[in-house]
């Protein structure tokens, strides 16, 4: 490692969190965790190895290409694949033992005979208006089609809620009620689902009411609530955190101009520290001139544009900053231990292990704040899921069992 900008993975948050997920289900409910997008940037596999060995029913992705991913290193982890999918996708998904969605995308008579047996979980649009079968004759036929095939089964009937972390809960029970007068209806023709699921981490975290036989959770694994707000959840761990350093200080006079476009004036004097980040390494640019990062436990804002590379931030509150000081961009404040001298005296071969070490013994330092991303994406008028999801492949990830 020579540049100072990384994030830590932390998995023994990650374990913690399905640990306490799984602590709400129900008796006999099921635990489904999605890791698309790899693993909402936090990498599919050390993140699938976790949630085996905690004992997770089965994972979800959006692509045929993000199951497969998963094969290569887990033969046997049951997977769902929650985007459309084709005649060429049903095919390749039998031969790897794939779920799948029906959507009305790929008719059933569109599907050659299979050598294997595939899994189909129908989906219901009741309310989301992005997959799935709209009415429950629609549904009721593709259950009569799917009888007089013995290659496609039925594993469940399931919806996406899309208001569940809303504080209305009628369009998410309007939602609801709909998926269970399809369940009726499919029992009325004798057809059991094997599954039924609707609840994502916001139906979890409302109760066990629309749990039924599984929940699929996303956000909720990797630390967050989906809305801090209407549904609290202090208890959950940030599993990622990410940290940069200062590469510059410099005394900035009143009256001048920071970053492209001159857009901030300095009205005073000021100390002004450039950090290694920028929107390449996935801190959105619309953070500029009001965004906030943490150096030597103080929160200090963006001054500036957000550059490709870098970023400014005001210090002058700060009068200890200094070139190679460790910069929290997101998480939880960075060990004592990590000190400009200390990186300097390691070789880039030792910083590494250094880091994840150091991360680890510093568990439970006490008086270390989190710069939650539930505070930062709200800067960033997005929301703590995009900014996982945007972290660059040059931002080294760090894995920890802290």
């Amino acid at each position: 490692m020579y540049r100072t900008t990384f994030a830590i993975v932390d998995l023994s948050a990650l374990a913690h969190n399905i640990r306490l997920l799984q602590g709400r289900l129900a008796p006999g409910v099921r635990l489904l965790v999605a890791v698309k997008a790899d693993a909402y940037g936090h990498g599919v596999r050390p993140v699938v190895e976790v949630l085996r060995r905690e004992g997770v029913h089965q994972v979800a992705v959006a692509s045929l290409e993000e199951a497969l991913q998963i094969r290569t290193f887990d033969k046997d982890i049951p997977i769902l694949i929650l985007g459309a999918v084709g005649v060429d996708e049903c095919l390749v998904a039998a031969e790897y033992k794939l779920d799948v969605l029906y959507t009305d995308v790929c008719p059933l008579s569109d599907i050659p005979r299979l050598p294997k047996p595939l899994a189909m979980h129908i989906a219901i649009d009741t309310g989301m208006n992005r997959l799935g079968l709209k009415s429950t004759d629609a549904v009721l036929s593709v259950i009569e089609a799917m009888a007089d095939r013995e290659d496609i089964r039925l594993a469940g009937v399931c919806t996406h809620l899309a208001c569940a972390d809303a504080s209305d809960l009628s369009h998410a029970t309007r939602q609801v009620e709909r998926l269970l007068e399809a369940v009726r209806a499919m029992g009325d023709k004798g057809c059991t689902p094997p599954l039924v699921h609707a609840a994502n981490s916001a139906g979890l975290l409302r109760g066990d009411a629309w749990q039924f036989d599984m929940v699929r959770v996303g956000i909720a694994a990797y630390g967050y609530s989906p809305d801090p707000d209407v549904l609290p959840m202090p208890a959950l761990r940030p599993v990622m955190h990410m940290y940069t350093s200062i590469t510059r200080v410099a005394d900035v006079r009143p009256g001048e101009t920071i970053g492209y476009g001159a857009t901030y004036t300095a009205q005073r004097s000021m100390r002004v520290a450039t950090i290694a980040v920028g929107y390449a390494d996935g801190f959105p640019r619309i953070l500029s001139n009001r965004g906030v990062v943490r150096v030597r436990g103080c929160e200090v804002p963006i001054v500036g544009r957000v550059c490709m590379d870098q970023a400014m931030i005001d210090v002058s509150d700060v009068p200890a900053a200094q070139v190679g000081d460790f910069v929290t961009v997101f998480g939880i404040d960075p060990p004592s231990a990590w000190t400009a001298s200390a990186w300097r005296a390691l070789g880039p071969d030792n910083r590494a292990n250094w880091l994840q070490e150091t991360f680890a013994l510093a568990a439970n330092e006490e008086g270390r704040n989190v710069l939650s991303l539930s505070t930062v994406a709200p800067l960033a008028e997005t929301i703590p899921y995009e900014i996982l999801c945007q972290i660059n492949r040059r931002v080294p990830k760090l894995y920890v069992e802290a």
